[in-house]
């Protein structure tokens, strides 16, 4: 049994820049009926990710904690056009991503939806990772493709999950991202800064 972890910062008001998948209608739809399967099934203090802010994190260019010399809207300022502009150049190099969630896990910190995370999701989180920085700072891509459903604002054993087969898997195509400025967490209000296309188109 895992024991769960308070999420300090939910609801939050926060700053951070990502680049995020937001699933279409039917995608978000067959999520929502696998987090009420989960509700019905474990009788825990379960927060819920709106339906609105379920997203896959690429890789985060900004973190609500960073410390920086400066606040994370000063840091977006100086370096965010440049930043987006490498991003967005870096998806469109990109071909569309094939997705399958087809695993609910759960960590200290949340219950997710886990995908194998395949080579053109792997090489975009490199090469982003491999191309901005700031101070001590580069961004860290989560180590799996996964999507969370749930977080925690008590700190019990979480029972084990049982998902009912016939909700997963779930497929995705992934054909653009968006670049984000997120507002309040998790990634409930977020304001769009772009929205790259996955073309693998090569630039040179």
């Amino acid at each position: 049994m895992i024991r769960m972890k308070i999420d300090l910062l939910w609801l939050k008001r926060c700053y951070a820049f990502h680049l995020q998948l937001f699933p279409d209608r039917e995608t978000v739809s067959k999520l929502s009926a696998l987090q009420d399967h989960i509700q019905r099934a474990c009788d825990g203090p379960l927060l819920r990710v709106p339906a609105m802010s379920l997203h896959m994190t690429v890789v985060t260019l900004i973190d609500a904690g960073a410390q920086f010399s400066m606040p994370n809207d000063e840091v977006w300022k100086l370096n965010g056009e440049r930043w987006k502009e490498i991003v967005e150049r870096l998806v469109k190099q990109t071909p569309p991503i094939d997705l399958s969630f087809q695993e609910v896990q759960a960590s200290e910190a949340a219950i997710f939806v886990r995908a194998p995370e395949p080579p053109e999701l792997q090489r975009l989180r490199s090469a982003v990772t491999d191309a901005i920085w700031f101070e001590d700072w580069r961004p860290k891509p989560p180590r799996i493709a996964h999507i969370t459903l749930f977080r925690f604002f008590a700190e019990e054993w979480l029972p084990e999950l049982n998902v009912d087969a016939g909700l997963l898997p779930i497929a995705i195509k992934v054909k653009a991202l968006q670049l984000v400025k997120e507002k309040i967490y998790p990634s409930v209000d977020v304001d769009v800064l772009g929205q790259p296309s996955c073309v693998g188109a090569s630039t040179s």
